[in-house]
């Protein structure tokens, strides 16, 4: 009986120290590459898109952007790069993906937004850039940090100026959650780009397609680590369920040749959709390339998105 208690509790110890270290592993902040400093695009698996990407930073650089930043709900400095354009239609509040940065989710494409009439608020997400925390929740309490920035738009540049939410990957996810949510800003649409559909499925996904791990048992053990570790759930919030909800215009971008984010979760929000919606895929495009496969048609579903929400 010793015996196998000893074995139980031991079978238990490796259990929980697994849920732990795939829990850190996932979830706790890491150092990203500074994709700004010279070489550093080259040197990476973005290589292919160096020049969009570094002429992206070199106009952001040109611009001289202010450091602002924010408290979250929870304490929280944030910190991000505000651009202001002269007579401008409105803000595009920008949120780059996980373990990303905004040089590679954003950069590229920001000389264009501004061109088309909008002062830019590029944010570094919790626990990613200059922004504090030690803690990615993949959405769960990202979307109440969108929110704050919308939010922060509205306190500094007027209640009545036209306000969108834009993501690419986890920051898909993020706006596409905080469209559910109240907030005291003039919200007129907001942009997902290769957003998952949960924490939890994006999740078990990796552990099936990537690591080659069952999802049921692991998926679980995880979901208990995020909660007695991270105060949050796997499958606490869905982009599904919180669109069904939305009021504002979305719209949505998805690559159809995207091996780590499935198009299908960006169609699952997409039907799920309740408020005037539109979707694009690209052929061609892997995970966050759509922009930068297909500039022109991106750029047209903007600029229409944003002659019919403003």
């Amino acid at each position: 009986m010793a015996v196998l208690l000893i074995l139980l509790g031991s079978l238990l110890l490796a259990a929980l120290l697994l849920g732990a270290g795939m829990f850190l592993f996932i979830f706790y902040r890491r150092r990203v590459p500074d994709y700004a400093a010279p070489g550093a695009i080259a040197a990476s698996r973005w290589r292919d898109y160096e020049a969009p990407m570094t002429q992206g930073a070199a106009w952001v650089a040109a611009q001289k952007p202010t450091r602002v930043t924010i408290q979250s709900f929870d304490g929280l400095t944030l910190a991000g790069q505000w651009i202001p354009r002269e007579n401008a239609r409105g803000t595009l509040v920008l949120l780059h993906g996980y373990r990303s940065s905004p040089v590679i989710d954003l950069y590229a494409g920001l000389s264009r937004y501004y061109a088309m009439g909008f002062s830019l608020l590029i944010c570094d997400q919790r626990a990613h850039g200059a922004s504090a925390g030690h803690l990615i929740t993949m959405g769960v309490r990202e979307r109440y940090d969108a929110k704050a920035w919308a939010e922060y738009v509205a306190k500094t540049q007027g209640r009545d100026t036209p306000v969108y939410l834009a993501g690419i990957s986890m920051g898909a996810t993020t706006v596409l959650l905080a469209s559910a949510l109240p907030m005291e800003a003039n919200l007129r649409g907001v942009i997902a780009d290769c957003g998952f559909t949960s924490p939890g499925d994006i999740v078990r996904r990796l552990m099936r397609r990537h690591y080659h791990l069952p999802p049921r048992p692991f998926s679980a053990l995880l979901n208990l680590a995020c909660h007695v570790l991270g105060g949050f759930g796997l499958d606490q919030c869905s982009t599904v369920e919180a669109v069904a909800k939305a009021r504002c215009p979305i719209l949505f971008f998805h690559g159809l040749e995207d091996h780590f984010v499935p198009p299908e979760m960006t169609e699952a929000a997409y039907r799920a959709c309740c408020s005037d919606k539109t979707l694009l895929e690209f052929p061609g495009a892997g995970h966050g390339l759509s922009f930068l496969v297909d500039e022109p048609r991106y750029l047209g579903a903007l600029a229409d998105f944003f002659e019919k929400t403003l």
